[in-house]
């Protein structure tokens, strides 16, 4: 399943200001919310928060993957934030946040999930990727160039 396929350009949201982890996080789901008026932010919000209590979604590489089964939704939804400065997320390496991948989907994906978790995971664990993501300020430029990296 290649990430570039699921991403839509209004839920890209670029060079945004570092907050605090659950400020963060809120405001993201907001921006989310905003572009998809279907979407009910508190819930997702309470999900997220959540689910980031129980155990942070952060990975190594400046990259984090919050993701939640959301009541109401008949789609899976990701989003793509990117935080030059970071955020402290509890990542394994020790290392700020940079890259956000927030994954919202049906409570009935069956193991979909697990395939974009895997896409993501595989994309992100090359640096070059990383660095260059964080340095566009086009979300449509951006879903062009994560679809040439997955290939």
């Amino acid at each position: 399943m290649e990430l570039s396929s699921l991403l839509n350009s209004n839920q890209i949201f670029l060079q945004l200001k570092s907050a605090e982890k659950e400020q963060f996080l809120e405001n993201f789901i907001s921006m989310l919310s905003t572009q998809e008026k279907t979407l009910n932010q508190s819930i997702i919000k309470d999900l997220i928060i959540k689910r980031e209590n129980l155990c942070s979604t952060a990975l190594d590489n400046h990259v984090a993957i919050p993701h939640a089964k959301i009541p109401g939704i008949d789609k899976t939804y990701i989003s793509l934030a990117t935080c030059p400065e970071g955020i402290e997320f509890g990542s394994i390496d020790g290392k700020k946040t940079k890259i956000l991948i927030l994954i919202l989907h049906p409570e009935e994906i069956g193991n979909r999930h697990l395939e974009i978790l895997k896409s993501v995971s595989v994309l992100f664990t090359k640096e070059n990727v990383i660095n260059e993501i964080l340095n566009f300020d086009n979300s449509q430029k951006l879903i062009e160039y994560i679809k040439h990296n997955e290939q």
